[in-house]
């Protein structure tokens, strides 16, 4: 069964922009719809890619070339505004504004200015389209899942390091993630930026079946190549719902007794309108020194158990969560159509003991039910009659 396609990014060597963007190139993306989307935002920039052939093997190198000096705005909230309103996918464009929003705190830090004051330089225009070439390069290649090896500590004392005020920012950035010391090339600010958005898990090597390898090279005279390799997972993750089985799934739980009642409903909210999360549970109690609490419970697969980790971790700023993986038994299962006083409601259909059931889906009586301007039970009661009672 081939479940998708992975990517591991082996950074030994240090990563930049133009690195990373060069490796996705060597795999195979193409960045002409990035050029299409500044052309249409009214800016004249191509991406240039050339094969290469150095030492680490044939690769690809990737130049920024501009008409003119034709760039967008330079302040921090002027790129933001002019990344939002590119004509891009939602996702390519978050990971964008993620990061920039990542750099810009990393900055303020070493720069002890708040991150609405940080000022992005006139070269930052270049790291924008770097940054918004490698998610499209993820998007393009179907990737749904990223992994990286341990980052190069950027030492002062290397000649090849960055200059220290990137330095600083690069090293604020690589905090709480695993780092090795040596004299491999830098890991640029912006690399470090993206890798703290895109990635989900850093491991000391690629897991799966190999399918293909990027080598991406920077500009003559700097270091090794980012390597990236694409992996296609065949162990299956997810039993096939419509015959029925077991499956593993990933159990996030906490103990929340900090939250008002208002940011606890918002934090349920966008944890049930992940993609990723299989089903969330709230149970109120009560906690130490008697104070009102609760237990919060997430599901989902194993692939997809970082990203909801750290989901539930932004939105809930809980200090620790508990992880069990357990297997759960899913009854064969097909989308249907049921009918009701003159509309069709989405349902399941499901197989028990050798029967057949269909059951509404919960979001399509709602809307049915507002569209009819009756409530929900008018519709179960309906439904009920017309299977007699």
């Amino acid at each position: 069964m081939d479940l998708g396609q992975d990517i591991y990014f082996d950074c030994t060597c240090g990563m930049d922009g133009h690195t990373a963007l060069a490796a996705l190139a060597h795999l195979g993306a193409d960045f002409r719809p990035l050029e299409g989307a500044l052309r249409a935002s009214g800016l004249a920039c191509r991406l240039v890619v050339e094969q290469v052939l150095r030492d680490m093997g044939p690769g690809r190198c990737v130049t920024l070339a501009w008409d003119g000096d034709a760039r967008p705005a330079t302040s921090s909230e002027g790129l933001k505004s002019f990344v939002l309103h590119l004509p891009l996918s939602e996702v390519v464009l978050r990971h964008v504004l993620t990061a920039l929003d990542v750099l810009a705190e990393a900055m303020s830090t070493v720069l002890g200015c708040p991150a609405e004051d940080v000022c992005l330089k006139s070269a930052e225009a270049d790291m924008v389209v770097l940054a918004l070439g490698i998610c499209l390069g993820l998007e393009q290649l179907g990737v749904r899942r990223v992994t990286a090896s341990a980052l190069p500590w950027p030492s002062l004392a290397s000649g090849r390091d960055l200059p220290v005020g990137q330095a600083a920012v690069t090293a604020q950035l690589l905090l709480g993630k695993p780092v090795v010391s040596g004299q491999a090339g830098p890991v640029t600010p912006l690399a470090a930026a993206l890798l703290d958005v895109v990635v989900d898990e850093y491991a000391p090597g690629p897991q799966g079946v190999p399918v293909a390898l990027g080598l991406g090279y920077g500009s003559v005279g700097q270091g090794g190549a980012v390597r990236a390799l694409l992996l296609r997972q065949t162990r299956p993750e997810a039993a096939d719902h419509a015959c029925g089985g077991r499956e593993p799934v990933t159990q996030i739980e906490t103990h929340l007794d900090h939250l008002n009642g208002e940011d606890l409903g918002l934090a349920l909210t966008a944890l049930m309108a992940l993609s990723e999360v299989l089903d969330v549970l709230w149970l109120p109690g009560v906690g130490k020194k008697n104070r009102p609490a609760g237990l919060l419970r997430v599901l989902c697969l194993p692939v997809h158990q970082d990203v909801v980790a750290r989901a539930v971790l932004r939105h809930t700023h809980t200090l620790g969560l508990r992880l069990q993986t357990l297997e759960r038994v899913v009854l064969p299962r097909a989308a249907a159509r049921m009918r009701v006083m003159g509309e069709e409601l989405a349902s399941k259909r499901y197989v028990l003991e050798g029967r057949t059931y269909t059951r509404p889906e919960a979001d399509s009586l709602a809307a049915t039910a507002y569209r009819l301007g009756l409530g929900v039970p008018a519709l179960r009661y309906a439904l009920r009659d017309k299977d007699g009672g």
